[in-house]
C-alpha cells in the first residue's frame, strides 16, 4: 500500500477530482495505474437505507466538509476556523512512500531522544521505542509530525486532536502551520540545509529499504514543500493511502 501526500480542497479530494503524481506521470503513456484504497467501514441496514437517499457528487461532498468544519470549530475552540474549500482550487501531490515517511518520523524521534538506539533503515519504524515514546509525549517538539496525523489544516492550534473523520472511523488532525515550524526546527537542529539542498534531496530520491538518513531527507523535502504550499494557499494537507 503506497503513501501519497495531497494538498488541496478536501471537497476536491473526496470527490476524486485529482490524480496522484504516479497517475500524472503515466498519463498518455501505455502504462496504466490502478488506485486501490481501503473499503469504507461497513454500515448497518438502517444507515445503508438512508444512504440510498443521500445526494452524491461535489455538492454532497462540500456539505459533508462544511459539517465537519463546523464540528471542528467547537472541538478546537476556534470560532472562525476556516480554510480554502473552493472545489476547483489547484492542488499539489507527491509520493514519499511509507518507508521514507517512517524514516522521517524516526529521524525526528531520534533528535528528541539522542541516546536512543538508531535503526539503520526504516524497517518496522512503527514499532521503534523512540518513535513510540515521542508519539505519546504531549510535550514533543515534533508532535504535529509524529502523532499519526492524517490531515493538517492551515490554522494555528496547539496540539493535534483525534476526531471523527469526514468518511470512515476517526483520524488525527494537526496544524500545517505548526508542522511547517516543526520541519524547519528539525532541519535546523540536524541538517541545516538550504532550499537548494532540500530540492536536490527530492531530485535524488531514495532507495526502498535504503539507509535511514537519505530516506528521511527525501521525505523531508516532500513534506516541507507541501507544508509550505498548504500554509501559503490556505489549503488542507492530507495523507492518502
Amino acid at each position: 500500500m503506497g503513501l501519497d501526500v495531497y494538498v488541496g480542497p478536501l471537497t476536491r479530494y473526496y470527490t476524486g477530482n485529482w490524480e496522484t503524481i504516479l497517475q500524472q506521470a503515466t498519463k498518455g503513456s501505455d502504462t496504466s495505474v490502478r488506485i486501490v484504497r481501503p473499503n469504507p467501514p461497513k454500515q448497518g441496514w438502517f444507515a445503508r437505507l438512508l444512504d440510498q437517499f443521500r445526494p452524491r457528487g461535489p455538492a454532497a461532498a462540500a456539505r459533508a466538509v462544511r459539517r465537519w468544519r463546523n464540528r471542528l470549530r467547537t472541538e478546537l475552540g476556534i470560532p472562525d476556523l476556516d480554510w480554502n474549500e473552493y472545489p476547483e482550487a489547484e492542488y499539489a501531490t507527491d509520493r514519499p512512500a511509507w518507508d521514507c515517511y517512517g524514516a522521517l518520523v524516526l529521524w525526528a524521534a531520534y533528535d528528541e531522544l539522542p541516546n536512543a538506539k538508531r535503526r539503520e533503515t526504516a524497517k518496522d519504524w512503527d514499532k521503534d521505542p523512540a518513535y513510540l515514546t515521542s508519539r505519546m509525549n504531549p510535550h514533543s517538539r515534533y508532535r504535529h509530525l509524529i502523532a499519526d496525523t492524517e490531515i493538517w489544516l492551515p490554522v494555528e492550534f496547539r496540539a493535534p486532536v483525534r476526531t471523527a473523520a469526514i468518511a470512515g472511523d476517526s483520524l488525527v488532525v494537526g496544524s500545517s502551520v505548526r508542522l511547517l515550524a516543526e520541519l524547519r526546527e528539525l532541519n535546523s537542529r540536524t541538517w541545516n540545509a538550504g532550499d537548494e539542498q532540500t530540492s536536490k534531496w527530492r531530485y535524488d530520491g531514495a532507495e526502498f529499504g535504503g539507509p535511514l538518513e537519505p530516506s528521511a531527507r527525501f521525505a523531508f523535502s516532500i513534506f516541507y514543500e507541501l507544508a509550505r504550499r498548504s500554509v501559503a494557499a490556505r489549503l488542507p494537507m492530507k495523507l492518502d493511502y
